[in-house]
């Protein structure tokens, strides 16, 4: 198995789901500012909505940009970074109220892919699963 190169596709992956994602959730916080239904705590649930967008595009710029010259500690940087977005939507869906709809869809998506990004950035380093070089 080739860990390196299937957390380069979830990566891969990440960069054309992020702006999807970012738009419709930029979107439903002003939303939830804007409605007449009660929410108690839309300050720090737009900050942690902002702290996961922010680590996102974080780990995508800092992993392409530099992936060639530092790929583990890219890599590091990368699972510390999904590390705070899988804390962002656990605590969406811990703790905020109220949660749409869509975003608990666009939350479970992200949930799939974050949670394969920590697994085989995990693989990556384990020794049983470097890459065999045969030339």
């Amino acid at each position: 198995m080739d860990a390196e190169l299937m957390f380069e596709c979830l990566i891969y992956i990440n960069a054309f789901y992020y702006p999807v994602f970012a738009s419709a959730e930029f979107i439903m916080v002003i939303a939830k500012y804007q409605s007449i239904r009660e929410t108690p705590n839309i300050e720090q649930d737009g900050a942690v909505c902002f702290a996961r967008l922010i680590a996102e595009i974080l780990k995508l710029l800092i992993f392409y940009k530099c992936k060639e010259k530092r790929k583990k500690l890219v890599t590091i940087f990368a699972l510390l970074m999904t590390g705070v977005s899988l804390a962002t939507i656990i605590y969406t869906f811990g703790f905020q109220d109220p949660v749409l709809k869509l975003e608990k869809v666009l939350c479970s998506l992200t949930i799939m892919l974050v949670t394969a990004e920590i697994i085989y950035g995990i693989l990556y380093f384990c020794p049983c699963c470097k890459r065999v070089e045969y030339y």
